[in-house]
């Protein structure tokens, strides 16, 4: 994906752990964590990326539901 910001991380991770950091109560520190591994999996020899953002949240998303509450 080319819209990656100063840090070199894509724009749209940094909007799905906004997304899911106010869902959930969990640390962000530990969603952006999540959120970068799953996307990086997803995008490693992608050839198609219009949907990786979406497969990262639902990802990390049931990962999130699975830990139950977090102890933070």
């Amino acid at each position: 994906m080319s819209d990656r910001g100063a840090s070199g991380t894509p724009s749209s991770v940094r909007q799905i752990a906004a997304e899911l950091a106010a869902d959930f109560d969990t640390p962000v520190d530990t969603i952006e964590e999540l959120v970068a591994g799953s996307f990086d999996e997803l995008a490693d020899g992608a050839r198609i990326d219009t949907y990786i953002p979406v497969l990262t949240k639902r990802a990390v998303k049931e990962r999130l539901r699975r830990q139950g509450p977090s102890a933070a």
